[in-house]
């Protein structure tokens, strides 16, 4: 059979390999300690870039405004009264360079920061989006219900029937349906049948081997298997509230520049150029009030203070996302504790569910999780918060 590579054939292709869980050759690099490691590079860099350039012109000026002032202070008036009128306009002059050149490495610096905070949080976006997949995909904390609760127990449940038949005809007394549903009444109720019940000590003896594991896991860890489920969907509900967080943090960002697009809808659409663009004329807009009157400047310096408003915002969210990733792990390694303090595991290892299993392999690979894919130490680093804020280190 001849098969032909066509685009439309590659292109669904990469479009399958984007959808897998936590891929991110799609999306760029993941938010991981190397990635944001080359972002802090980077950033670092195009900072210098901007710092230098303008010392090196400042100096220039400051050197060509030296020579003049020098010129003036050594003039004789009134016979070169036309040379010093040329000084004091160059001089005039060079002032306006000097003050220029100052504004506008800090116009392209608070540029800079501003596009690496909207870099920064998207980046965050992605993680928490990992987060929300990795909860959706802990199936076996939402079995945690069934697991602890015997009568999801197929044995358990056919010797529940049997003794409820058998009372139900010696005594003509139906059980309501209520009791046999709650954990500890329909436990204590099959405990107590079997022993009471009108049958052969052997059959009694029998029964009760067939479901004691079964009763004994799920007495003894119900209360542990339901603080599990209950904090694990806090875990799951805070990350929504923090996703929420960071679709806000990014319209406080966006907003300043415009661009009235919410975060998921432009990351849906890709369209972090018309943002940019939209960074592009807001810059043009306030090196043109800079060079204006002095009200005009007055307006410049106002939206010059709005584009860095957001850092504060941004650097409370990192540490509230630091602090969730810390509780997060913090909350897998008690779940693990929890876990392993099953004492009769060995000896009901037969009877136990698979799934208790599982859940205990899942709970290892969120404990690895949490602390390599989210917990990043370059979020809490003095450096990040150094360059989104322009602080220059001595």
């Amino acid at each position: 059979m001849n098969f032909k590579i066509t685009t439309k054939f590659l292109v669904g292709i990469i479009a399958m390999i984007c959808f897998l869980p936590n891929h991110t050759w799609c999306m760029g690099k993941g938010l991981d300690s190397i990635s944001l490691q080359e972002y802090i590079l980077q950033f670092e860099k195009e900072t210098e870039a901007i710092s230098s350039s303008s010392k090196v012109k400042i100096m220039q000026c400051r050197a060509a405004l030296g020579k003049v002032e020098h010129d003036l202070e050594n003039i004789l008036l009134p016979q070169d009264i036309e040379f010093a009128v040329e000084l004091l306009l160059e001089k005039n002059k060079l002032q306006k360079e000097l003050e220029f050149v100052a504004n506008d490495a800090q116009i392209k610096l608070a540029k800079l920061r501003f596009r690496k905070g909207v870099e920064l949080t998207r980046l965050l976006y992605e993680k928490i989006l990992g987060l929300d997949h990795h909860f959706s995909t802990m199936q076996t904390v939402n079995d945690i219900v069934k697991m602890s609760n015997p009568n999801n127990y197929a044995e358990f449940s056919k010797i529940r029937d049997v003794i409820i038949s058998k009372i139900e005809k010696q005594s003509n007394v139906n059980i309501p349906g209520l009791l046999e549903d709650n954990l500890q009444t329909s436990s204590s109720f099959i405990l107590m049948s079997s022993i009471y019940l009108d049958d052969s000590n052997e059959r009694k003896e029998e029964r009760l081997a067939s479901i004691a594991c079964i009763l004994d896991f799920t007495l003894r860890m119900n209360s542990d298997l339901n603080l599990i489920f209950y904090e694990s969907d806090y875990l799951k509900q805070s990350n929504i509230a923090l996703k929420k967080e960071c679709i806000d943090l990014f319209y406080e960002y966006s907003k300043v520049v415009g661009y009235n697009v919410p975060l998921d809808k432009c990351r849906e659409q890709d369209d972090w150029e018309t943002l940019y663009s939209k960074l592009d004329d807001y810059i043009a807009e306030v090196k043109t009030l800079y060079a204006g009157s002095e009200a005009e400047k007055d307006k410049a310096y106002k939206k010059h203070a709005s584009l860095e408003f957001p850092v504060n915002l941004l650097t409370e969210f990192i540490h509230k996302y630091n602090n969730f990733i810390g509780q997060g792990e913090r909350y897998y390694q008690k779940f693990e504790l929890i876990l392993s303090n099953y004492g009769n595991e060995a000896v009901c290892a037969k009877e136990l569910p698979e799934k208790f299993q599982t859940l205990k392999t899942d709970i290892k690979t969120s404990i690895a999780k949490f602390n390599e894919a989210y917990n990043i130490a370059e979020l809490r680093g003095s450096k990040l918060k150094d360059l989104l804020y322009g602080w220059e280190n001595d």
